[in-house]
């Protein structure tokens, strides 16, 4: 079957690279059909994997292959003034450090950015951290200020006007100071709170005209994320970070809570290659409480089930999605009037982490993760707000967990029950080259694998074809030797 440029391809081509902000990838797409079509034209057809690879491979189009390159060119060029603009994008955002509940910490994250503006004021250092997805740093007990202290240093997000009293700037109020001998010392002028110079962890006022430096073209400041948008008791900063949770925009605000769409399980794989089982596990909130029961049920109907935690490795790695006021519930439960424990998948129970005291109350028939040492506790049927999901399930038989798959845009989800469509309605899960799902091989993909061509694949793997991590002629070659309808 000869596939033809139609346009349903045209139309895929521009709104990709329109969306992208790149004529000049549009322009590569178009000239690459062209010539694919001129090859079609004169050789009865398109070329086969083999020779596609082959003329990809060997370099048949080079002025091509220059416009891509000087394309790829300026688009980084564009994110260095796009990086400097801002003052702060994922490279800083990754140096960022959480205070981790399991040290016993807060969950937040706290890190450093920078405004292009040499002699900024307190208010804008403060929006600027705003636009960041946080805040500056509120400190509100001495563990929280000694951790800051030590880990980021610099400004805090406490400030004074005259003739008022001290404020945090997300409004929480005040309830713990440290301030050096002498300290505050301008309160008749607008100041906020920064480390004392040197060591020492307590604080003096600084004034605006103390904030930037007019030598230095930016000024650097502190900043604090602990915005929960899904509400699911993890802070979307580091859920953005792992990947949990889409952040297309850049902004550290997850992409479904700016729509106003209800947000995925944000779950995090335990990975074979860092000595996991390659599952993913996730917490899910419920409010009001639900009873154990009904959350392991709910876990079945995502697509998963209540975690069930089988060696001290994967109790290390559930410890962290623990949260900092309340015990979380997983899939072990215990036969009624006995201590004898099983778990709710119907494994056997070959490990378990008690706490001291605990795993002895005949009464209590469910297990709690404990927040400060990843402990086991036994609790009743008293409706819970947090369960910890794994999912596991490989409906397709070929060694990686579905969930995975579906999140990778690799398998389709339509009703988001994160079970692969496939799998629901019994068809073949497997049909390389079919970027976006629809059982065909056709113009579209080609237009995809094209308008994606030398960008990351894992940012979009529906391009990368073979699952080599490149979008390059050998996910063109599979495209070009599978047309047509899936099998």
């Amino acid at each position: 079957m000869t596939p033809s440029l139609d346009h349903r391809g045209a139309a895929r081509i521009l709104d990709i690279a329109e969306s992208r902000g790149s004529r000049s990838a549009a322009l590569v797409g178009f000239a690459v059909i062209l010539l694919l079509a001129a090859h079609a034209a004169a050789r009865g057809g398109f070329p086969s994997s083999a020779q596609a690879a082959a003329m990809y491979s060997a370099g048949a189009y080079p002025a091509l292959a220059a416009q891509a390159g000087e394309s790829a060119h300026m688009k980084q060029l564009m994110a260095a003034v796009l990086v400097a603009s801002v003052g702060v994008g994922h490279a800083r955002a990754e140096n960022a450090i959480q205070w981790r509940v399991q040290d016993g910490g807060n969950g937040h994250w706290y890190g450093w950015g920078q405004v292009a503006i040499s002699d900024a004021t307190f208010q804008q250092v403060r929006e600027a951290a705003v636009i960041r997805g946080g805040h500056l740093p509120t400190i509100s007990n001495a563990a929280e200020n000694a951790w800051v202290h030590a880990n980021i240093g610099g400004g805090l997000g406490l400030f004074h006007l005259p003739g008022g009293v001290w404020q945090n700037v997300t409004g929480e109020p005040v309830t713990y100071f440290n301030w050096a001998p002498g300290q505050p010392s301008s309160l008749d002028q607008p100041v906020f709170a920064a480390y004392w110079s040197g060591t020492s962890n307590t604080w003096a006022d600084i004034t605006d005209a103390e904030v930037g430096n007019p030598a230095d073209p930016n000024t650097g400041f502190r900043i604090e994320w602990e915005a929960d948008c899904n509400n699911d008791g993890v802070v979307d900063f580091g859920q953005i970070l792992d990947g949990s949770l889409t952040d297309t925009n850049t902004n550290n605000i997850p992409d479904c809570c700016e729509a106003g769409v209800s947000c995925p399980i944000a779950a995090k794989q335990w990975r074979v290659e860092d000595g996991g089982n390659g599952h993913w596990y996730g917490l899910k909130r419920m409010q009001p409480s639900v009873s154990p029961e009904s959350f392991f049920t709910l876990a079945d109907q995502i697509g998963g089930h209540a975690a069930t935690i089988t060696s001290s490795a994967e109790n290390g790695f559930c410890g962290q999605f623990v949260v900092p006021y309340d015990g979380t519930l997983f899939g072990l439960r215990k036969l009624a009037g006995t201590n004898q424990v099983s778990w709710v998948t119907g494994e056997s129970v070959t490990y378990v982490n008690w706490n001291t005291g605990e795993g002895t109350n005949l009464g209590e028939r469910y297990a709690l993760l404990l927040a400060n040492n990843a402990k086991w506790q036994d609790t009743d049927l008293t409706p819970r707000q947090w369960l910890l999901v794994e999912f596991d399930a490989d409906c397709n038989s070929d060694g990686i967990v579905d969930f995975g798959q579906i999140r990778a845009g690799e398998l389709a989800d339509a009703n988001a029950n994160n079970i692969p469509d496939c799998c629901e309605v019994g068809t073949a899960c497997d049909c390389p080259g079919d970027t976006n799902r629809d059982g065909a091989i056709d113009g579209i993909d080609l237009a995809t694998v094209l308008t994606r061509w030398g960008q990351s694949a894992a940012k979009f793997p529906e391009a990368d074809c073979n699952r080599d991590g490149v979008i390059d002629g050998s996910d063109l070659a599979i495209v070009l030797g599978s047309w047509g309808v899936c099998p």
